[in-house]
């Protein structure tokens, strides 16, 4: 359930930074990374990279694997793309799923603790930036939530009389 975003293993991050990320539990998002996991590990051991170069000629994760590459981001891409079709999923970014995955986690925030912890999780300095980033509500969302506001002061105002 966690994830070691550290430089010394291999990792490159914005600014560099270290940090162990969480996968929030979510049955559908953990499957698809068990799966994967699984078939790591199955080719490459428990020491091998999680993000190996898949051949695109079978489909499968080619082995032996000893270093980040130069090519890196590109070819996790191109490996993630590959892969979704190969178990029939539609393709999204990295970046979407990172974008998905902080949606989420938002919308069921419900105090600061909470959205504290969703910015960590996603290596952000403060939490303003996780609001500025993925914090923007769709207008069906702002809607529902000044409804709600509205609701919450009309039974305020009855209570009190």
């Amino acid at each position: 359930m966690t994830i070691k975003q550290w430089p010394k293993l291999g990792v490159r991050t914005k600014f560099n930074k270290h940090a162990t990320t969480y996968l929030i539990e979510l049955p559908e998002l953990l499957e698809v990374v068990s799966n994967w996991d699984k078939e790591v590990r199955q080719v490459c051991g428990n020491d091998g990279y999680w993000f190996v170069p898949i051949s695109p000629e079978t489909g499968k994760i080619i082995s032996g694997m000893q270093g980040v590459g130069e090519f890196r981001n590109s070819r996790a891409s191109k490996d993630l793309k590959d892969w979704l079709e190969r178990v029939n999923l539609p393709y999204h970014s990295p970046h979407k799923f990172r974008h998905g995955n902080a949606v989420y986690s938002l919308k069921r925030a419900k105090d600061i603790p909470a959205l504290k912890a969703v910015s960590q999780n996603l290596m952000h300095s403060n939490i303003s930036i996780t609001d500025g980033v993925y914090g923007i509500l769709n207008e069906n969302d702002v809607k529902s939530k000044l409804l709600n506001l509205e609701k919450i002061i009309r039974s305020k105002r009855v209570g009190n009389c």
